[in-house]
């Protein structure tokens, strides 16, 4: 199934977008050197939570990659480098083609994934333990989890989009 807002894009792009999800847990959970079962729980509650957001214009978007979201993530990761610094170049890679492609976006799509991707990189770093969870965030996962690869896409103007985050 296609999105109306990736029209523009090619299937190449298309499919990064697809794989953006995944990438970015593999990056953020994996930054201190190991993937643990919490931060791949709370991928999929994540995008789970985010297919019942039913002013969510990205609704359709989580619905499509919410079904085998861990298993990609598994068939990602075990394709990805085994050592973690060329592991970590290589999603960086991947991930900063996302640039390309969101400004091909129309209005306001390419500020909310844009939103959508740093949010979802946050609480997958918070995911994993500490006290109360309270310094959950290893110094690893802190380098990432702003998805420093990717632009800063500027909300658009409230006037025009006043229900965006």
């Amino acid at each position: 199934m296609m999105l109306k807002e990736f029209s523009p894009l090619t299937p190449a792009e298309q499919q990064a977008m697809f794989d953006a999800i995944p990438l970015i847990t593999i990056l953020v959970a994996g930054a201190d050197g190991e993937i643990d079962e919490a931060e791949l729980a709370e991928a999929q509650r994540l995008t789970d939570i985010r297919t019942y957001d039913s002013h969510s214009r990205l609704l359709a978007y989580y619905e499509l990659i919410k079904n085998n979201l861990f298993e990609r993530i598994q068939t990602m990761a075990s394709e990805l480098p085994q050592d973690l610094e060329a592991r970590q170049a290589v999603i960086t890679e991947e991930l900063s083609k996302i640039n390309g492609i969101l400004t091909k976006l129309s209005l306001p799509f390419g500020y909310l994934y844009y939103h959508s991707f740093t949010t979802f990189a946050k609480y997958i770093a918070e995911a994993h333990g500490g006290f109360l969870r309270f310094m959950t965030i290893s110094g690893e996962e802190a380098e990432v989890m702003t998805l420093p690869m990717i632009d800063a896409v500027e909300r658009p103007s409230k006037v025009d989009f006043p229900d965006l985050p």
